[in-house]
């Protein structure tokens, strides 16, 4: 076991120098490191968030980003938001590796965050990233809010800035729908708080 875990750490600081890093300002904090390294048409969107996973400090990001469709495809040119976002994970004092994750879109309604936060939701022995979504909902058949949760998974050995979005997980923890239709009918969203979504992984099997 101590073999395998100093091996993993090798592999991990060998794939570190070959990958992106920033730099965060002496007395620079959080949120200040964050709005420096935006990306374009993005504003800092949730709390920023300083946190540890699988024994590596890192500072997590996440930007509503602004868009427009092409002509052909939205003649009216509206401003649509998506949210991104970056884990920062520490290499030394000031020296951070950068790494991104998403896109949360438009569902009818403008991405919000409802929770960000890391469990175990594979069978390897490193944490998930878990992001839960929701969007505002008015139709003309129903009202509401709609809730999904993102899974995303990282590998330590990789090369790759990307976190790598679990599919099918994230699908067995969508929320469903907090709506109110015309007809009279309520449905309730089953996954709305983190809470929840880590009884269900325990339930699915997947110690927490």
């Amino acid at each position: 076991m101590k073999n395998y875990t100093i091996l993993t750490l090798l592999l991990f600081w060998t794939a570190i120098l070959s990958a992106q890093t920033v730099e965060r300002k002496d007395k620079e904090t959080i949120q200040q490191f964050s709005e420096r390294l935006k990306p374009k048409n993005s504003s800092v969107t949730h709390e920023v968030l300083e946190t540890k996973w699988n024994a590596h400090n890192v500072i997590i990001a996440l930007y509503d980003q602004t868009y427009v469709l092409p002509v052909e495809n939205d003649p009216e040119q509206q401003t649509n938001h998506k949210i991104i976002g970056s884990i920062y994970i520490q290499l030394e004092k000031n020296t951070y590796r950068k790494t991104n994750f998403g896109t949360i879109d438009t569902e009818g309604g403008n991405p919000h965050i409802e929770s960000v936060f890391f469990a175990n939701a594979d069978k390897d022995m490193t944490k998930e990233l878990v992001i839960i979504a929701s969007w505002e909902q008015r139709h003309y058949d129903f009202n509401g809010t709609l809730y999904g949760t993102f899974v995303f998974d990282y590998d330590l050995k990789s090369t790759k800035t990307d976190w790598k979005f679990l599919d099918k997980i994230s699908s067995k923890l969508d929320g469903g729908c907090d709506c109110y239709e015309r007809d009279g009918t309520n449905r309730k969203a089953r996954f709305k708080t983190a809470g929840a979504v880590r009884k269900e992984l325990a339930r699915l099997g997947y110690k927490q």
